[in-house]
């Protein structure tokens, strides 16, 4: 690998951290702090289509400690304290970086159609971070994850919470970020040629 492509990945590194850096900070204010949230993994989705699945992991655990700092700084709802468990907070954004490569790889040769990849892939992006977010707060906060759903009015059970969680946010972030995903990289693309 020569220099130049070094150079360019570590500047397309930068600029995905620093807008994943802005994304989060941004969702500290009240008036921004669901739009914000919905942006905050699309860089590490783009990352792994374009740069490839280790520069995606890599982007992930930045991403991941990014959301882990927010939440030990300025923490904004009794759940963020949740996130101080590099398990919750770290992990499950590694593999954001990884799942929407091989995802769009294997939709690319099934539909030939890099539109229709794209926007799968970034789906699939969304969808992991929310499955293994809501499976690692199973596995570890499961009884206090209840206790904190009871005392909002959410649910009484983790399987209310979940379907609380699946209801009102992972549909939303999956539609925004594959569109996003779709439209960036194919803007990307096109510049790069």
């Amino acid at each position: 690998m020569n220099r130049n492509t070094n150079t360019s990945k570590l500047t397309f590194m930068g600029v995905m951290l620093a807008l994943t850096i802005v994304f989060v900070a941004l969702t500290v204010i009240p008036t921004t702090s669901a739009s914000m949230a919905l942006l905050i993994f699309l860089p590490t989705i783009i990352t792994s289509i374009i740069q490839g699945p280790k520069y995606g992991a890599v982007m992930g655990s930045l991403a991941g400690f990014v959301t882990l700092l927010r939440a030990l700084i300025y923490p904004a709802s009794p759940l963020d304290y949740l996130f101080l468990n590099p398990l919750v907070a770290i992990l499950p954004r590694v593999f954001i970086g990884i799942i929407p490569y091989f995802v769009f790889k294997v939709f690319k040769n099934l539909v030939k159609n890099n539109t229709v990849s794209l926007l799968i892939a970034g789906v699939s992006g969304a969808l992991t971070n929310t499955s293994l977010v809501i499976l690692m707060l199973y596995l570890i906060y499961n009884e206090r994850i209840v206790q904190i759903s009871t005392e909002f009015g959410i649910g009484t059970t983790f399987a209310a919470f979940a379907i609380f969680l699946i209801s009102t946010s992972a549909l939303i972030e999956s539609s925004v970020a594959g569109i996003g995903t779709m439209a960036v990289v194919n803007v990307y693309n096109k510049l790069k040629k």
